[in-house]
């Protein structure tokens, strides 16, 4: 395993790679998870501080699981997997998410 801090392989053509898309793609998976819309957070990233809407954040797609990366650092911010034995969620890259209300929530 690498690791948090490595930058992502490149796209080998096989199984579970492709390009690397924005955090949008990366929503469904989050907000299955979290209490609100993803696309409304600002994440800071827990390696360099850079603060990035979510959707500005890399996303991976069709691994065993989807992985944010920092634009910045390509340190891994989030990630999530779903498994037999449950969903799994790692916010350990990060330093902080931040939820702005939308005016239909507040």
């Amino acid at each position: 395993m690498t690791s948090d801090l490595s930058p992502p392989a490149a796209p080998d053509g096989g199984a579970g790679s492709g390009a690397v898309l924005d955090g949008n793609a990366a929503a469904g998976d989050f907000a299955g998870i979290l209490a609100g819309d993803p696309t409304t957070a600002t994440v800071r990233c827990g390696s360099c501080g850079a603060t990035q809407a979510f959707g500005q954040l890399s996303a991976y797609l069709g691994g065993p699981g989807t992985v944010l990366r920092c634009r910045q650092c390509e340190a891994m911010l989030a990630r999530v997997a779903r498994t037999p034995q449950g969903t799994w969620l790692d916010l350990s890259g990060s330093s902080s998410w931040l939820f702005v209300p939308t005016p239909d929530s507040a």
